[in-house]
């Protein structure tokens, strides 16, 4: 692993970063073609907001956003949400996946600024629970839930005021 300036680092791909931003990839482009011949099915509108909620709700809410350090991995994501721009017939719902990339890596910039140190993400949900993150070597700590729930707040915030 090779870091290099502002918290992000080079390391090649494991099996799950590959194959589950390659899901959402291929689903996407399964929607483009069905959208491109004018093929209407129920189908592809569970399948469109199925995918929509992966790419904007689960970076914020979930700790996928700590895999947003890696280059390689934030560069297949932002493909996959530059290739969203095109998919959906809204604008607002369609700019919202890369608005939530864009404001999660600014948050952790913020975050990295101030405390010297990466965040690391934890789920939200009832409970918070701690995690212990393999890249910073340390458990998490009462500034990753503040970064966790600001991050969760904000982006909803954000994603209420986008698509309003």
């Amino acid at each position: 692993m090779k870091n290099i300036k502002y918290g992000f680092f080079l390391k090649s791909l494991s099996l799950y970063e590959i194959v589950l931003p390659s899901l959402i990839l291929l689903v996407e482009i399964l929607i483009y073609y069905l959208k491109l011949n004018q093929i209407h099915l129920e189908i592809e509108k569970v399948i469109g907001s199925i995918t929509f909620m992966f790419l904007w709700w689960v970076p914020i809410s979930t700790p996928l956003s700590e895999k947003f350090r890696n280059i390689y991995f934030s560069l297949f994501w932002l493909v996959i949400c530059t290739l969203w721009l095109t998919i959906p017939g809204d604008f607002k719902m369609s700019i919202l996946p890369l608005l939530v990339f864009t404001f999660i890596q600014i948050i952790r910039l913020i975050f990295k600024w101030v405390y010297k140190r990466e965040p690391i993400p934890l789920l939200i949900s009832k409970f918070i629970t701690h995690r212990y993150s393999k890249i910073e070597n340390r458990e998490s700590d009462k500034n990753d839930i503040g970064f966790s729930i600001l991050v969760f707040i904000i982006g909803g915030f954000l994603s209420i005021f986008v698509v309003n």
